[in-house]
């Protein structure tokens, strides 16, 4: 499996005889990430993975998010929008810019799914459907590490699959301005303004208009029909990160601008859908094929009702307990790092509704520490996937916690396809 496959590919990368080479390629990948904005260092190494596994999980993800959009189809057909709202606790302020309607036809596909390497297999943990999906640079920063450290590698960027998808968009409906949309609280975290993805929209089309704003110097002209109609915005930030609750988001989409992803990205990255998955209740939905890949890569989810916690905290060593609408690793409690009644407290201290999934342990590689002995690291990929296009996968590891994620102290490299 990916952790086993990697080890001899990792001992060769942090080989004695290559020590100025590797120094060199840490700072290199570190210096690229800082220069396109990014705050998450870099892992001083990249891994490999073979093209057939690849295949597999490729071909997984597109399943998963085709079942889900399956069932999202038959909840908007057999709900009401008072009853999506209720079951997705979607917030008044963003319920109101919610256009239900068009809720299962939404858009363009872009998505992340995280990924879990075990030692036995992969399992899925999230399907974050957003345009600004983070982590896509670790592709640019290990491919130049493999460079510097002198064992080059092929790949293709995941912005480079991005952006062909806008262009193919903008071609087809015919829009010639992109406007990559930022706040400047979500700026100042760190995560970049997609550089690379600008770069390439650049490099492929250069007839189209490209700008990066906030939503203080979006020009007010552009906000004319005329205008709006012309313009595709590539949303940065979910709705936690607008300062308005969706208002200036709202707008554009009512003067007639094409948005990357509305507010029903935010829906669909619900930590409900795998508990929705797993429920056979909707397994008539799927083809065979869809449940097959629910089954085999989907750690079994449910809600946790008020009648659920004594169950669910005497069972607590072999669960994961997460909550919706938090993002960077938080809202996700691992049952063991907590005692009965801290746990019991946390699920119950307010009327959020929780999620326990069955918990599966993420393979570990040892990487250098401060002092060169090896750390192990847990691991969690990502396999982004824009309309049909997959490349690679994302890998992000953390020493202090088996909940990796890019902003709580984890780093980031990327998996190349061999």
């Amino acid at each position: 499996m990916f952790a086993e496959d990697n080890r001899a590919f990792l001992a060769g990368q942090y080989d004695v005889r290559r020590s100025p080479e590797r120094a060199l390629a840490a700072q290199a990948g570190n210096q690229l990430l800082s220069d396109v904005g990014m705050k998450v260092p870099m892992l001083p190494c990249h891994f490999r993975i073979a093209a057939a596994e690849h295949a597999a999980l490729e071909r997984a993800t597109r399943l998963l998010a085709d079942a889900q959009d399956k069932v999202l189809a038959h909840l908007c057909a057999t709900l009401t929008a008072d009853e999506l709202v209720a079951m997705f606790e979607v917030r008044p302020e963003m319920a109101a810019h919610v256009d239900w309607p068009a809720l299962p036809s939404s858009g363009l596909r872009m998505l992340r799914a995280d990924i879990i390497p075990t030692d036995t297999g992969y399992w899925f943990c999230e399907l974050n459907h957003f345009s600004g999906v983070g982590g896509g640079e670790a592709y640019h920063a290990a491919h130049l590490h493999a460079e510097v450290l002198g064992r080059p590698v092929t790949g293709i960027s995941p912005f480079r699959q991005l952006a062909l998808q806008y262009v193919a968009e903008c071609r087809r409906a015919g829009l010639t301005r992109i406007v990559v949309l930022d706040t400047p609280g979500h700026r100042a975290q760190g995560y970049g303004q997609h550089l690379l993805l600008q770069q390439y929209v650049r490099l492929l089309a250069a007839d189209i208009e490209l700008a990066y704003h906030d939503e203080l110097t979006y020009p007010a002209q552009w906000l004319e029909p005329a205008e709006a109609g012309r313009t595709l915005v590539h949303r940065l930030v979910t709705f936690d990160d607008t300062t308005d609750n969706g208002a200036f988001l709202a707008r554009l989409r009512a003067c007639g601008a094409t948005l990357s992803c509305m507010f029903e990205a935010e829906l669909k990255m619900h930590r409900r859908w795998f508990a929705l998955l797993c429920d056979p209740a909707h397994h008539h939905l799927l083809t065979a094929e869809e449940l097959a890949a629910v089954e085999q890569y989907v750690p079994h989810t449910a809600v946790v009702g008020p009648g659920d916690i004594d169950a669910m905290v005497a069972d607590k060593d072999r669960l994961v307990f997460k909550r919706s609408y938090l993002y960077g690793g938080k809202g996700v409690l691992a049952g063991d790092q907590h005692t009965a009644d801290e746990l019991r407290d946390l699920l119950t201290r307010d009327d959020a509704t929780w999620y326990a999934q069955r918990r599966v342990h993420a393979s570990t590689v040892g990487l250098p520490g401060p002092d060169g002995s090896p750390v192990p690291y847990h691991l969690v990929l990502g396999m982004y996937l824009y309309g049909d296009r997959t490349s690679g996968l994302v890998v992000r590891g953390a020493a202090d916690s088996p909940v990796v994620n890019g902003s709580r102290s984890a780093g980031m490299t990327w998996a190349f396809v061999v």
